[in-house]
């Protein structure tokens, strides 16, 4: 079943307050590419809707920054990353999946999933600090290939933080009021 934009916005709307997004991303070549709603209305999972906004560099490098409804239970916080980071190692298996011969190419792309999964468990996390709107906050964050994923509670939300990790340490993230980020305010 597809959600009209409106259906997903109003559904996010519901839990009221902040999301995280890039602070002036044309100052670091970035272009918005996706911005969504992911997941299922589980109340009980504090990963199942997540506030998804992707954006993209002139050369391909990709972030996505994530908004949980609320902090995770430490002991979901080592999964969120792990799944961050692989989501973001993955990216480009995904893009060769158009192949004319599909069964084969899926054959690699179950071989080389397994392997990033693989590769990303291998890597213990860093308790580090993030910058999330001008303040240093505690984070989990993990390190593989080049790519990051960050984990940062942000008050009553969670930020999750995934892409190259030379891009996530130059820009800035921060949390304004969903209704600014789609509606572009002069207040935003």
């Amino acid at each position: 079943m597809s959600r009209s934009w409106e259906e997903l916005v109003a559904r996010f709307a519901r839990l009221s307050g902040l999301v995280a997004e890039v602070d002036d991303p044309l100052t670091w070549g970035l272009d918005l590419e996706e911005e969504t709603v992911t997941g299922d209305e589980r109340p009980d999972d504090p990963t199942s809707q997540r506030f998804l906004r992707s954006y993209r560099t002139y050369d391909g490098e990709v972030i996505e920054v994530e908004t949980l409804p609320s902090p995770c239970p430490e002991a979901m916080v080592d999964d969120v990353v792990r799944a961050a980071a692989s989501g973001a190692l993955a990216a480009p298996l995904h893009a060769d999946l158009r192949s004319p011969d599909f069964a084969e190419e899926f054959d690699d792309y179950r071989s080389a999933m397994r392997a990033v999964v693989e590769a990303v468990d291998q890597v213990p996390l860093e308790q580090a600090t993030f910058v999330l709107g001008g303040t240093e906050v505690p984070c989990t964050r993990v390190v593989v290939r080049g790519v990051a994923a960050i984990y940062a509670p942000a008050g009553d939300r969670a930020v999750v933080v995934s892409g190259s990790a030379d891009l996530i340490r130059c820009v800035d993230v921060v949390m304004r009021p969903v209704r600014s980020l789609l509606q572009q305010s002069d207040d935003a």
